[in-house]
């Protein structure tokens, strides 16, 4: 898990030390890129770009079913606003393979709205329905991060590429995963962001 659950069981946050802030999280079933300021000055600029939309994450998942052309979800989730975009990159064999950028960021927003979409995550054991038990896991990896780095100012991009596993399921839905890590090879450390 991200962070600790109630009873202080094992997490990301914990295994960091007392000094390491979490500024998002991810679904404990899914993988990818975390950012964690690890020096208090960098907590604050990092949160106030989370608010205001100034961090752009970007995600890779295997959806059910053809999604089509690109699109925007906007339902509400848990009586919030929320909007996630979709990026079709292949479809094959019943699956798409998809980026998914989120606009806002809700508790389980990209699951609810690729569910809602008629297109559940493959894996995902609580919105997936029939699609749940197609892969051993949840097909969301969390692969791109841009942000401006809060003590130089530069800006930074980080990828994550596709777990292996994942590998066969993104093969599977028509992708290459070679060409759609969306970036590349990362740029930059992640141990620099701190």
């Amino acid at each position: 898990p991200s962070q600790p659950a109630k009873g202080g069981s094992d997490s990301v946050i914990g295994r960091l030390g007392p000094e390491a802030r979490l500024l998002h999280r991810l679904d404990a079933a899914a993988s990818g890129l975390l950012l964690v300021a690890l020096h208090p000055s960098a907590y604050k600029p990092l949160t106030e770009a989370f608010r205001t939309h100034a961090i752009a994450r970007r995600y890779v998942a295997v959806l059910d079913g053809d999604v089509g052309p690109p699109c925007t979800w906007t339902w509400p989730v848990d009586g919030k606003s929320a909007r996630s975009q979709a990026t079709p990159l292949s479809s094959a064999n019943g699956l798409t393979a998809a980026s998914l950028s989120l606009e806002t960021g809700r508790k389980h927003q990209l699951r609810v709205h690729a569910a809602m979409a008629g297109h559940p995550i493959v894996g995902d054991r609580r919105y997936g329905d029939e699609v749940a038990e197609r892969w051993p896991r949840l097909a969301l990896h969390a692969a791109e991060l841009a942000l401006i780095h809060p003590v130089t100012g530069e800006p930074l991009q980080v990828h994550a590429p596709i777990p292996d596993a994942l590998m066969a399921l993104w093969i599977e839905a028509g992708s290459d995963p070679t060409t759609t890590t969306l970036g590349g090879p990362q740029t930059k450390s992640p141990d620099s962001a701190s």
